[in-house]
């Protein structure tokens, strides 16, 4: 998995970005209990994060803030639903997301929702360097972007030693009846797949694929719903408490602590809401990964 410390060099300032869990429900009782969430893998050659299995995100682009971009909410209402008191930049996050959503999935949420060979247009055509802001591909086509379908989970901080930094908001929204688009874009992405919050837990477990640590904590969060409903009730109010883990050697290895790790700087009475869960007797959540051939390897302290 592609990411790189530095642990002299100063921190670098964040970047807004979003990202989107997609749920919907099993068609079926076999298998796991629980919704089914959508997954790409990125690219073993991108920048941050090559190779692990990610929800759809990525960073906050200058044209998600444009004001032309029709959307169902306003700024003070996408303020007051992340608790973020700059109202354009709470809009754009619900933006970023919706756009990443449609670049990385194929899913848009949106009404009315074009037609699926628009879509696939639309999807093409921000996909590229230098494409034209979503809002002016949308407006057109009267679609309105329904942020008010994006429900605030999280908001995870890179630790300062990484060298390309993000906050980013997570948002949990149910997948639209034409889930069968979700798919992975063959670029940036290189495969996909739904799957439930135990499923992906286990497959990483066995060394199937990897997940980053803010990733393996949303799925032991969400492992605890066992419908959409359950899930969407699993967020938080505002506003979004940011999770700062931090990053210590331990040998030759580097450790990623949580806040509600022993060992982690912050105090106790700091730690984020979303990291105090009512977890079930012997399921307690990793507080700490250790990075280890590419691979993030959990643990609790």
């Amino acid at each position: 998995m592609t990411v790189t410390f530095d642990l002299e060099a100063p921190p670098v300032e964040p970047r807004d970005a979003a990202t989107v869990v997609l749920l919907r429900d099993a068609t079926s009782t076999a298998g796991a209990p629980g919704p089914l969430l959508f997954f790409v893998r990125r690219s073993a050659e991108a920048r941050f994060m090559g190779g692990a299995y990610v929800f759809p995100g990525g960073r906050v682009d200058p044209g998600d803030a444009h004001p032309d971009t029709r959307c169902d909410l306003t700024p003070e209402e996408a303020s007051r639903r992340l608790g973020e008191p700059d109202g354009a930049r709470a809009l754009a996050l619900h933006v970023a997301a919706l756009r990443e959503c449609l670049e990385e999935s194929g899913v848009l949420l949106g009404r009315p929702t074009p037609e699926d060979a628009t879509l696939d247009d639309l999807r093409a055509r921000l996909g590229v360097r230098g494409a034209p802001r979503i809002g002016a591909l949308l407006g057109p086509l009267g679609v309105t972007l329904q942020a008010s379908a994006l429900v605030p989970f999280a908001r995870w901080v890179t630790p300062t030693v990484e060298t390309r930094r993000f906050d980013a908001r997570f948002f949990l929204a149910r997948c639209p009846g034409g889930h069968h688009r979700a798919a992975h874009d063959g670029a940036e992405t290189v495969a996909s797949a739904w799957l439930t919050a135990q499923e992906a837990l286990a497959r990483a477990h066995r060394g199937e694929l990897v997940l980053a640590p803010p990733t393996y904590r949303t799925l032991e969060v969400l492992a605890l719903a066992r419908s959409v409903e359950d899930a969407l009730a699993l967020a938080q109010e505002p506003p979004l408490d940011p999770v700062e883990p931090v990053v210590e050697p331990l040998g030759d290895a580097l450790v990623v602590l949580l806040p509600d790790d022993t060992q982690h700087p912050g105090a106790p009475s700091l730690r984020p809401r979303f990291l105090r869960g009512a977890w079930p007797q012997g399921a307690l959540p990793a507080t700490r990964f250790t990075y280890q051939d590419g691979c993030w390897v959990p643990g609790r302290g």
